[in-house]
């Protein structure tokens, strides 16, 4: 994810960037997913629910796509998204 900005007003930061923020604000404590499944890393590169990624990011884009909500709110009630 190129994106440095989140609609929230969250600026990437030396240590975290635009996708952490929102793995961070959509990821359920239970990491159950909006398909019912869980999502959880299970081994380098691959889900608990049998995704295998051939790279970091496609990991993260995975997760994402798994609980990010239709309306992209998070629990705080802000619609987050990249901004970029």
């Amino acid at each position: 994810m190129s994106a440095t900005r989140c609609l929230c007003g969250f600026e990437r930061l030396d240590d975290e960037e635009v996708i952490d923020h929102l793995l961070a604000t959509f990821e359920p404590e239970d990491s159950i997913g909006s398909d019912g499944q869980v999502h959880q890393e299970a081994a380098p590169m691959a889900c608990l629910c049998a995704f295998t990624a051939a790279s970091p990011r496609e990991l993260d884009a995975h997760f994402l796509a798994a609980f990010t909500p239709a309306d992209h709110a998070g629990r705080d009630g802000s619609k987050h998204e990249p901004a970029d």
